[in-house]
């Protein structure tokens, strides 16, 4: 009589059994780099805007605005309650009259989409609605010096909200950067990452 190969009905319920303990160990770690993954490439795509826009402005001689964009992205939101959620978009002020109209001849450079629904992110208090990079690559914050954007994750805002943010932060040399909210100098409280 020959040997069948394969295995046994218990066997194949103690492998099932190990493989979904393991699978519930693993799946909350899994969603942490899931959501870490998106924060952070959200924070490094508004940096790369910054990096480019400065570029630009000093390429084209003349000024290039970022700021944050309306649903249809045909002019900036100008409103301090207004988030970055919609996405942000760049172009060049060919008249520098701080406003996008292409019958004066700006032109758009970049159209950012919308962030994830999970992440909200919102500027600084002295934020100005426009960063406007002059062909010198400095910026207009020479009257409220450097401020941020804050990126934050919405689902995990109330459990240690430094480590679920992330601040650009953006000089009047025209310098931008991404760190942690609790090294950039910022507090959580004053990004409104964490509304009462």
């Amino acid at each position: 009589m020959q040997r069948q190969k394969g295995l046994t009905l218990i066997e194949l319920v103690a492998v099932l059994a190990i493989a979904s303990i393991l699978l519930v160990i693993a799946l909350p770690a899994f969603q942490t780099q899931v959501r870490n993954a998106r924060l952070s490439a959200a924070a490094t795509d508004l940096l790369s805007t910054f990096m480019h826009a400065r570029a630009e402005a000093s390429a084209r001689r003349n000024p290039v605005i970022v700021c944050k964009r309306n649903a249809d992205s045909t002019a900036c939101l100008t409103g301090a309650s207004d988030t970055w959620d919609l996405g942000w978009m760049t172009f060049v002020d060919a008249n520098g009259d701080g406003t996008f109209d292409t019958d004066d001849g700006d032109e758009i450079i970049q159209i950012h989409a919308e962030l994830h629904p999970e992440l909200t992110a919102f500027g600084t208090d002295d934020l100005p609605s426009l960063i406007i990079y002059n062909p010198r690559g400095t910026t207009n914050l020479e009257q409220v010096g450097t401020q941020a954007i804050i990126i934050c994750d919405e689902v995990r805002r109330f459990s240690d909200n430094s480590r679920h943010t992330r601040a650009v932060v953006l000089s009047l040399l025209g310098k931008a950067s991404v760190m942690n909210v609790a090294e950039s100098g910022f507090t959580v409280e004053e990004s409104i990452c964490n509304p009462s």
